[in-house]
């Protein structure tokens, strides 16, 4: 018996199931709520109330959450420092901590100024203490990355915290976006890392050994070490999973899925049984990213809103 066990943990609810890979059927759910605080007690709590027998003989582990989503919608998470190479934005960014450095290349990878590392390491020292994370941006970096990566070596040799080149996550022009998508990217890694390792310790606890993949927000699966390093990819996991779950437990092709959560609702539609996708990126609340992903439309509106 070849069996999956998929884990969603929501804004209020942590859903777990356990499928039958073979034939595509649920054989046990349950449901519990998320605890923020300790975000193991929620995952053990759901998964104690499966049928302990169906664990044994769980081959699959896939995970979906809205952890990502919801503390970009409530402007929550981690705060991030951005460093800028070679130009500045004119919108707004996801960073209160910025810096613009010279460097850069230009549209045929052609360095059109020296990079100036010294002004790097002056901003990092004395953004060191106040953020989790920084994400680097240097323009056209898509043509050349030198200056990213630069960068990035400059930064991981003053702190031990986690840096994220917007050429890693994107090769698509724009670098407006590209800098609020590796913004973003860098806010969410200490709460996807955060997540994950409580998936993880509960996985160890029951002697779960099977391989465990995370649900990307274009409706497919990401090995562990990717959701790690780009968690902004599963920033529609949840709703990317739910659409996904409607059209197979509906059957239909053609469909309209509305996910109510507790923080937010998300509407997607599919189509002759795919999924439609946004190739212009997730857009998250005000943000636009540059991450493929399902079409969907989310409003910061919930079972737990209160509105007025």
């Amino acid at each position: 018996m070849k069996l999956g066990l998929g884990i969603d943990t929501g804004g209020t609810y942590t859903d777990a199931v356990i499928m039958d890979l073979s034939k595509g059927k649920v054989l046990a759910s349950n449901k519990a709520l998320t605890t923020h605080s300790n975000l193991i007690e929620g995952i053990e709590n759901v998964i104690a109330g499966l049928d302990q027998e169906y664990l044994e003989h769980v081959k699959l582990v896939s995970v979906s959450t809205t952890l990502a989503t919801n503390s970009t919608l409530e402007g929550k998470g981690h705060h991030a420092g951005l460093i800028l190479s070679g130009y500045s934005v004119s919108g707004e960014v996801p960073a209160r901590d910025m810096v613009t450095v010279n460097g850069g290349h230009d549209s045929k990878g052609n360095e059109i100024d020296r990079l100036d590392l010294a002004a790097v390491e002056e901003f990092v020292s004395s953004t060191s203490n106040c953020v989790s994370s920084y994400a680097v941006s240097s323009y056209f970096a898509i043509r050349n990355p030198e200056h990213e990566l630069a960068i990035k070596g400059t930064v991981e040799c003053l702190t031990s915290k986690p840096v994220v080149c917007g050429h890693e996550l994107s090769l698509d022009l724009g670098a407006y976006e590209r800098a609020v998508t590796a913004t973003l990217n860098a806010r969410l890694i200490p709460i996807n890392s955060h997540f994950i390792r409580a998936i993880l310790s509960v996985m160890e606890a029951r002697n779960i050994s099977s391989p465990l993949m995370v649900m990307k927000c274009d409706g497919s699966l990401a090995r562990i070490e990717d959701a790690v390093e780009k968690p902004v990819e599963s920033i529609f996991s949840g709703p990317a999973a739910s659409l996904v779950g409607a059209a197979h437990i509906s059957g239909l092709k053609n469909c309209i899925s509305v996910d109510i959560g507790g923080t937010s609702t998300d509407i997607a539609l599919i189509e002759n049984g795919v999924p439609e996708i946004s190739e212009n990126g997730a857009i998250v609340g005000n943000w636009r990213t540059m991450v493929r992903a399902v079409r969907i439309q989310t409003s910061a509106l919930g079972g737990d809103s209160h509105v007025w």
